[in-house]
């Protein structure tokens, strides 16, 4: 009999110090996507750890914010320096981004024995720092793999801080590898040269990606599995004071709910909820629990324009009962 897992999640990617710009507005924040895993212990998930390197530069006040989170530190190392990047959004959450100092690479023997003892891992570099050869290195170890497209299409220029896209040469021959695939519109039409979406989706389907989550922003997200594309709408939060880090909300939260549930759709519904709390607080900080996710969503699909949505949640197949 194989052990019980020790970990349900470990989120391999940099963190940053983050310079945000919102019109006037300047602020400055820890950032990144091992930043938003602490979403994972405030919905419950008792096992969550981060393979990151911050440098001495990281302000000590974050780092006890990540410890007091209930996250594993165990693969988190020193640099010389962390990853810096300049943020500046306009009023439709729209980003452009600098990124002035970027940590070193991580690689397969920055990953914990430990680490090697979990359900899911999850690869969300921002700017190319992740060795994408470790992809099938751990899905031969039978852990789930999940990877955020966006560090893996865009690097930065050599003369200066400008991000620019990228080719993900290896994709082609990870993604039999992939579980679940996270991207924007842009990233996936870098990933499969397709300008239509589904179309693209489909490609990426049959290059052997089973699941694949689309965001769109303000406008939600689709989920396409199983031959069936789904909208994912977004759910509105009471207001918004920062965009940065919602992708990744969304995407550690499904992860999160698919764990508990199994049920896709019921899963990327409930990933657009928890996403909305982040819209309303600066930086990683006051993320909801569980019961408030549930709360905002079931708000959310008792009114009369989104009753449409509950008959196809309640439908879906799944080994456990819908959490409606």
């Amino acid at each position: 009999m194989m052990p019980a897992k020790q970990f349900n999640l470990v989120i391999v990617g940099h963190l940053t110090i983050d310079l945000r710009k919102f019109g006037d507005e300047e602020n400055i924040e820890m950032g990144g996507p091992p930043a938003y895993a602490m979403v994972g212990p405030a919905l419950g998930l008792k096992k969550v750890g981060i393979v990151s390197r911050i440098g001495r530069d990281f302000p000590t006040a974050y780092y006890n914010r990540l410890v007091s989170s209930g996250l594993d530190l165990d693969g988190l190392s020193q640099n010389k320096h962390t990853t810096h990047f300049t943020n500046t959004y306009n009023e439709l959450g729209e980003r452009t981004q600098q990124v002035d100092t970027v940590s070193d690479p991580l690689t397969l023997n920055d990953i914990p024995d430990s680490y090697w003892n979990t359900l899911w891992m999850h690869f969300s570099p921002v700017i190319g720092e992740v060795d994408s050869l470790i992809i099938p290195k751990v899905k031969t170890q039978g852990i789930q793999v999940s990877v955020d497209a966006q560090g893996f299409v865009r690097t930065r220029k050599k003369e200066d801080t400008q991000i620019i896209n990228c080719e993900w040469e290896e994709f082609s021959g990870l993604a039999s590898h992939i579980d679940v695939l996270k991207a924007d519109s842009q990233e996936l039409r870098q990933l499969t040269k397709q300008n239509d979406t589904q179309t693209a989706a489909q490609r990426v389907h049959e290059m052997g990606v089973p699941l694949l989550l689309i965001t769109r922003g303000y406008k939600g997200a689709y989920l396409s599995y199983e031959e069936t594309f789904y909208k994912i709408p977004a759910i509105e939060p009471q207001h918004i004071v920062d965009h940065t880090g919602s992708g990744d909300v969304f995407s550690i939260s499904y992860l999160v709910e698919f764990q508990r549930t199994q049920r896709p759709l019921w899963s990327a519904f409930f990933a657009s909820a928890a996403a909305s709390y982040n819209l309303e607080t600066p930086g990683p900080t006051n993320f909801p629990s569980h019961e408030q996710v549930i709360t905002r969503l079931q708000g959310f699909l008792t009114l009369q324009e989104n009753r449409q949505h509950i008959e196809q949640l309640l439908n879906e197949p799944g080994p456990t009962e819908c959490p409606l």
